[in-house]
């Protein structure tokens, strides 16, 4: 089991690498649950540099989204995270962010099918949470559940999206993998539209690509390349599928 210290620093380093990839800035946040103490850290909200994020800087809160340690306070949407880390054991590590590409899905009228082999692990479908406003009560974020229910995502209307994940590796590789295949869709347009997969193509292929694996290469690969970016806004994104 991972210390506080070390999910801390796991943290600031998924920050830094939606930051790296366009998907996280001004606004957005991203946090992990600790079930043994009921703790929540969470990066801090609108107006701090996730670029540049540290350790120190993630604010500790408990399920109510009070601060009990940390520099800052809970982002305003803190109610997003509270809701699914209470009421799913697998909801330990989530990421509610304006990706460019993926965000297209929360104001279109197109509905998401995944096209990529590694998007199959949203084969079960991303529902839409209907309502266009911030999720920054407790009632809103109770609404967000019931919408997403046990599925690994939900596009927010006129909005963004939230992913959920059983650890911050899984989270970075999901939400990339969501992006990534947002971005197909719509390169795809072009040509005549993409060939989407069925539930059952994306059950066969869950079997055979392990998410626990990839995502550990995903971690690793992108955490390197983090390591030597300059931290400047709009510098430093790659592909996770070129």
């Amino acid at each position: 089991m991972a210390s506080e210290n070390e999910l801390k620093e796991q943290l600031a380093t998924c920050a830094r690498i939606f930051a790296m990839q366009g998907m996280l800035g001004l606004h957005g946040h991203v946090s992990v649950y600790q079930p043994e103490t009921k703790r929540v850290l969470i990066t801090p909200g609108s107006g701090s540099d996730k670029a540049k994020l540290q350790a120190d800087q993630m604010v500790v809160s408990d399920l109510a989204g009070k601060a009990i340690d940390g520099k800052g306070r809970p982002p305003l949407e803190w109610p997003i995270h509270m809701a699914l880390h209470a009421a799913r054991p697998d909801a330990i590590a989530i990421a509610h962010l304006h990706p460019p590409y993926s965000t297209l899905f929360a104001i279109s009228k197109r509905e998401y099918q995944p096209i990529t082999v590694h998007s199959s692990i949203f084969g079960e479908g991303v529902p839409l949470y209907t309502e266009p406003h911030l999720i920054e009560t407790v009632e809103r974020g109770a609404k967000l559940l019931e919408v997403i229910g046990n599925k690994r995502a939900a596009f927010m209307r006129a909005h963004g999206i939230t992913v959920v994940a059983e650890n911050l590796m899984e989270l970075l590789h999901a939400t990339l993998a969501l992006e990534n295949d947002a971005l197909k869709t719509l390169q795809t347009d072009a040509m005549g539209g993409a060939k989407t997969l069925s539930v059952e193509e994306c059950r066969a292929i869950n079997k055979e690509i392990k998410l626990d694996n990839i995502a550990q290469r995903t971690w690793t690969y992108y955490s390197t390349l983090e390591a030597r970016w300059d931290h400047q806004p709009g510098t430093g994104r790659v592909e996770l599928f070129p």
